[in-house]
Order: C-alpha cells, then structure tokens, then sequence
C-alpha cells in the first residue's frame, strides 16, 4: 500500500511541474535530495555505528549487569514476572538505555533478543503473551529519551543552529507518554502479577 501512495505522490508531483512549466526546478531539486540523503545517512549512520559501538563495550565489559542492578528494582515493579538475574533482564536493561539515549535503531538488537528470551520464560499455553511481554513491547516504543540522538542528528543535518533545543520537549513528551502506556497496562491487566523465576 505505501508503494502505491508513494507512486501516486510522484505521479502527482511529475504532472504538476510540467502543468506548471517547472519542470528544470524539478529535475534540480530530484538531483539536490539524492545527495541531501546521502550526506544525511552518513550522519546518522556514523552516530547509530559510535552507540551501537559503545553498547557491545558495555555488555562485554559488565556494565548492562550493573545497569540491571540499578535498574532491577523498577524493572521488578513494573515486571513482576521477570526471572530475576535472567538473559531477559540484561536485555530490557541494554534496550532502555539505548532507548534513553534516543538510539532508536542500536535499541532493536537487544530488544529483540530480551523478547526473545522473554518468550522462552513463557509458561502460558500457545502463543499468548505474557504481562512481561506487553510491558516491555510498551516500554520499548514509549521510551523516555534523555539524550534523543537521531533527532538531534537529524536537525543538525537539516542545519539547525540549535539541534538540541529540543530537549524539553522531547523530556515531557516521552515522559508522558511512556506513564500513559504503562498506566495502560496496568489496568489492562487487572494488576494481577504473575511472578515466576
């Protein structure tokens, strides 16, 4: 369906510009945004490469295991169920701080592996979810972002003066967000806990 909306944007656009005689700024400005792209993808690739960098350190050196132990007593209040010490909770903990650092795309690799491991805690019968696996999914997509990264790639790219001049907003935005989501879960969920582990 996208392909088609997208075909029918250029479609548009081409008929447009010879309707209206503009066809030279059209070529100039299909010419000017592949290169605009380029550079673009360079940026935040080399800031998503750095994190992700940084992350692999992290979890080779200890540190996602000190992380989960600060972390631990948040994670056992909105997680209940969680196995304690288990590969699911390192997981959680490399996917919220790479979250909170607004690493977006280095936040995938560890959140599917804690969804991963989070399955194979499954007890339910089937393919039912867990509580700890709405949480988390819930989590992951309403994250706080302390530091949003790739937006503030993004507006540095675009020549902002002020790429982080974001920052509040993104801070109660988040925020906001992510104690909607879990307040959610909670009442979705009738506040039963299922603690196993």
């Amino acid at each position: 369906m996208m392909n088609d909306i997208f075909a029918a944007l250029i479609l548009i656009s081409a008929v447009w510009s010879i309707a209206a005689g503009r066809q030279p700024e059209a070529a100039e400005a299909i010419l000017q945004s592949g290169s605009d792209v380029m550079r673009l993808m360079l940026t935040v690739t080399g800031a998503m490469a750095l994190w992700s960098g940084i992350l692999a350190i992290a979890e080779k050196s200890g540190l996602t295991g000190a992380a989960a132990v600060l972390l631990r007593p948040l994670l056992r209040r909105i997680m209940p169920g969680l196995a304690r010490g288990g590969d699911a909770e390192k997981y959680i903990c490399m996917n919220v701080v790479a979250n909170v650092f607004g690493l977006g795309n280095a936040a995938t690799p560890p959140g599917l592996k804690a969804m991963r491991a989070l399955a194979g805690e499954n007890h339910l019968p089937g393919q039912q979810p867990t509580r700890e696996m709405v949480t988390f999914a819930v989590l992951n997509t309403a994250s706080v972002q302390l530091i949003p990264t790739t937006v503030m790639a993004l507006r540095g790219a675009a020549g902002s003066k002020d790429p982080a001049g974001i920052l509040v907003c993104v801070w109660i935005s988040s925020l906001s967000a992510l104690a909607a989501g879990l307040l959610m879960c909670l009442a979705l969920s009738g506040g039963k806990k299922e603690v196993r582990g």
